[in-house]
């Protein structure tokens, strides 16, 4: 297969180049900096500028959007936030449109701020939509992808609705451990709003799942079945590295250091990964501990 994937010189998209290659698929990335994703790029893979044509291309992978942390939200920021995802897919889609032999597949990343913070609420890929800033950015995003299935030359579409990423090398990972390190790790707050999380293997292994079959469509939850809660993940966490885990972090503390961002550290989503395992998707790390062994090499 002949797969296009923007976005991939990421943390994810690193690793969904290697597996795509490791397959034998013949992969180019698409980025706005081709040389420096070159020069730390995977091997096998090739790298080129926002975009080409798509008829030589059988699949899209669609991973584009600027990253929710790192920077306080403002009015900019948060337009950074929606314009780096809805015009990216919004020109992919047109490419596709304007292909004479169009890729077959479309899968788009979409996030479970989809469905904003619903406490208790067991959620899946029929619940409504939430209504905060990452709630109506994700309606966005989703909207301009689901336009690569209308007429006259409908592509199958998958939206993929990531949950937090856990993985070596990069993802949520990566400015937690410092604090869990150290001994100063703990539940935001009481740690009751629930953390629904994915192993980036199982995040790549839904990606190709996606592409290969034909009976994937509409909307996947990409989240592991075994959702837990903030205080749940933080003592698994503190188990994994052989660390005190209990110095709960106060949410207004996060509020002042991040600002608007911090909702998305303390807001509760419980999502259930439905048409995945409709899909027979065998979910390889279905337990967090077992996931967090895995991306610490314990």
């Amino acid at each position: 297969m002949n797969v296009l994937v923007a976005g991939g010189s990421g943390f994810v998209g690193r690793r969904l180049a290697q597996a795509l290659v490791a397959r034998g698929d013949v992969v180019t990335v698409v980025t706005r900096d081709p040389a420096r994703a070159r020069a730390t790029g995977v091997p096998g893979a090739s790298y080129r500028g926002w975009l080409p044509a798509l008829d030589a291309y059988d699949a899209v992978v669609n991973l584009a959007g600027e990253p929710i942390f790192g920077r306080r939200w403002n009015a900019a920021v948060k337009q950074d936030v929606l314009d780096s995802r809805v015009q990216s897919t919004r020109r992919i889609v047109a490419a596709l449109r304007d292909a004479r032999d169009p890729p077959h597949v479309l899968v788009n990343a979409s996030a479970i701020g989809f469905y904003g913070s619903r406490g208790d609420e067991l959620l899946s890929e029929e619940s409504a939509p939430g209504s905060d800033f990452m709630a109506r950015v994700c309606q966005a995003w989703e909207a301009e992808a689901r336009r690569a299935e209308e007429p006259p030359a409908p592509v199958r579409t998958v939206v993929l609705r990531i949950g937090v990423v856990l993985g070596e090398g990069g993802g949520a990972l990566a400015s937690m451990l410092p604090f869990f390190r150290l001994g100063l790790g703990g539940p935001i707050g009481l740690g009751g709003q629930w953390f629904s999380w994915i192993h980036v293997d199982d995040l790549v292994g839904l990606v190709l799942e996606a592409l290969d079959d034909e009976q994937a469509r509409g909307v996947l939850n990409a989240v592991s079945p075994g959702a837990v809660t903030n205080r749940a993940f933080s003592f698994a966490l503190g188990r994994v590295l052989r660390r005190p885990a209990f110095f709960p972090v106060p949410p207004l503390a996060l509020r002042l250091k991040f600002g608007e961002v911090a909702q998305v550290l303390t807001g509760s989503q419980r999502v259930a990964p439905r048409a995945a395992q409709a899909l027979g998707y065998a979910f390889r790390f279905p337990e967090v501990e077992g996931a967090l062994q895995d991306a610490l090499g314990r």
